[in-house]
């Protein structure tokens, strides 16, 4: 008995339609070649990724060897900080200081150091004498204010090389005594007829050709006056109303010159 089998029924074509009918699949065809085992095999082999990705240096689809999983790893890349040095300062050399205004003024010496010439001065009457000097390493500072009942200056043909003020020249004072008699329970005030001040000079004004046109002057200050700055006129220009001159010397003896007091062993190593 010879069996049939029954073919499906294809769909009749309506007005208008096109009905295409696929080609039967055979089985029987040849199928793709298996590719060789080859050491580049592994390379088509799907890369499993590990926890946190790959790592630096390993090729996406390459299993790493022995030897390189041996290899020490190698430490990150540490930056040295370089301490910043900041800008350059430009180089001055050291200020030297002028006279007058408060600025401290003298002579320089041979190693930068600066001088002036202490004068000790005596007053009896109206007469003023020199009686010692010493020379003095040190700034010479210049004051501008004149408290009290006297001032010096010191010029070299009628320009101010000093000034100082001198507040209680010539007076002296005496203590209370609580437990003396009622006349001593006070201060008293007693006028000296001789007495003694110091006089200080830029030693670098000072020389055989100078010192017989310097002129020490002794004033009498009715007020205390005050300046900002002092300028290169003597005291009794700059301050008229204020001072006036009690008593003066003009031209100073040569031992005050600062070799001379340096020769006799008179020179002050600090101010």
């Amino acid at each position: 008995m010879t069996m049939t089998t029954k073919q499906p029924k294809q769909p009749r074509p309506g007005p208008g339609r096109v009905v295409h009918t696929l080609p039967p699949v055979h089985d029987d065809r040849p199928g793709k070649p298996a590719a060789a085992e080859s050491p580049d095999a592994a390379r088509s082999a799907p890369h499993i990724i590990r926890s946190g990705g790959p790592v630096k240096g390993d090729v996406v689809g390459r299993r790493p060897t022995d030897a390189e999983l041996e290899r020490p790893h190698k430490k990150p890349f540490e930056a040295h900080s370089v301490p910043d040095a900041g800008p350059r300062q430009p180089h001055f050399p050291d200020q030297k200081p002028r006279g007058g205004g408060g600025q401290p003024q003298g002579s320089e010496t041979g190693d930068g150091r600066q001088q002036y010439v202490r004068l000790r001065i005596r007053l009896r009457g109206d007469q003023l004498s020199i009686i010692d000097s010493h020379l003095v390493d040190g700034p010479l500072g210049q004051v501008t204010g004149f408290p009290g009942t006297n001032a010096y200056e010191v010029t070299l043909d009628g320009r101010l090389l000093h000034a100082g003020a001198l507040p209680d020249l010539g007076v002296q004072r005496s203590f209370p005594n609580p437990e003396g008699p009622e006349v001593q329970h006070g201060h008293f005030f007693t006028q000296r007829d001789v007495s003694e001040f110091v006089a200080r000079v830029p030693a670098e004004d000072l020389s055989p050709e100078t010192i017989k046109r310097v002129k020490v002057t002794l004033h009498r200050v009715s007020e205390e006056v005050r300046a900002p700055r002092l300028g290169p006129e003597s005291l009794a220009l700059q301050f008229e109303r204020q001072i006036r001159p009690v008593a003066e010397i003009e031209g100073l003896p040569e031992s005050v010159l600062p070799q001379a007091i340096e020769a006799r062993g008179g020179r002050t190593p600090t101010a």
